[in-house]
C-alpha cells in the first residue's frame, strides 16, 4: 500500500472516530437554544465545465433574535480539511455567481454571494478552510428568523456521513455564534485532481447503506 493510500485511511478513520464521539456527545447532552444549524448532501457536479467536482448544497436555518436584535450578517461554512496542503490550491473550491438563494423579511427573495477563504474567515478565531457567504444588498434583508440553501464546487469528495458540531457560523451585528451541520462535508485529498464516474458513483453508494 502507498503512503498516500495509508493516510486516506488514516484520515477516514479519524473521522469516523470523530462522528462517533460526536454523536455520542449530542446523545448524552441536553440540546440548548440554537442559533444557526444546517444540514448537508453531495452530488456529482454535472454542469458544463465541471467535470471532476462535487456539489456540496447545504440546507440553513437561523434564529438571531437571541442576538441584540440583529439579522442575519453572513453565514460560513467551517471546511475542516485537517493538515491540507492543497486546500488554497488554485480551483480546489468554485462558486457560482448567485451561490443560494433565502427567504428575506417580508417574503422577499435573499441571493447570495460566495467566498473561499482558504485560510480562514476573519469573523471566526478558526483558521481552517472557510465557505463565507453574504446576501446580495438589493433592497431584500435577512429575517432574524430564516432559511437559505447554499453550495459551493469542490474537487474534494465527500467524508463521512455525520454530525460536524463546530462547522457552521453566523454573524448577526457585532455578535457572532456557531452551529452544526448534520450530513457531508469534504475530505482532503491532494494526490487526486479529478474524479472518475466509477469512484463518484461508489462514493456515494457507501454514504447512503
Amino acid at each position: 500500500m502507498t503512503g498516500n493510500g495509508r493516510h486516506r485511511i488514516l484520515t477516514r478513520i479519524a473521522t469516523l472516530a470523530v462522528c462517533t464521539l460526536t454523536l455520542l456527545t449530542l446523545t448524552a447532552v441536553p440540546t440548548a437554544a440554537r442559533t444557526v444549524w444546517g444540514t448537508s448532501t453531495v452530488e456529482v457536479a454535472d454542469a458544463p465545465g465541471l467535470e471532476g467536482y462535487w456539489l456540496y448544497r447545504v440546507d440553513i436555518e437561523w434564529n438571531t433574535t437571541g442576538l441584540g436584535g440583529h439579522g442575519m450578517s453572513h453565514v460560513s461554512f467551517f471546511v475542516k480539511l485537517g493538515e491540507c496542503d492543497c486546500a488554497c490550491d488554485q480551483g480546489i473550491v468554485t462558486l457560482d455567481s448567485v451561490a443560494g438563494t433565502g427567504a428575506g423579511e417580508g417574503g422577499c427573495v435573499l441571493e447570495f454571494l460566495g467566498f473561499y477563504e482558504c485560510t480562514g474567515a476573519p469573523s471566526f478565531p478558526t483558521h481552517v478552510p472557510t465557505v463565507r457567504y453574504e446576501h446580495i444588498e438589493d433592497g431584500c434583508d435577512p429575517d432574524k428568523i430564516g432559511s437559505a440553501t447554499l453550495h459551493f464546487y469542490s474537487r474534494f469528495a465527500p467524508g463521512d456521513n455525520c454530525v460536524h458540531t463546530g462547522s457552521l457560523g453566523i454573524k448577526a451585528g457585532t455578535i457572532a455564534e456557531m452551529g452544526k451541520i448534520t450530513g457531508v462535508l469534504p475530505l482532503c485529498q491532494c494526490e487526486s485532481s479529478g474524479v472518475s464516474s466509477e469512484t463518484s458513483w461508489s462514493v456515494i453508494k457507501s454514504l447512503y447503506r
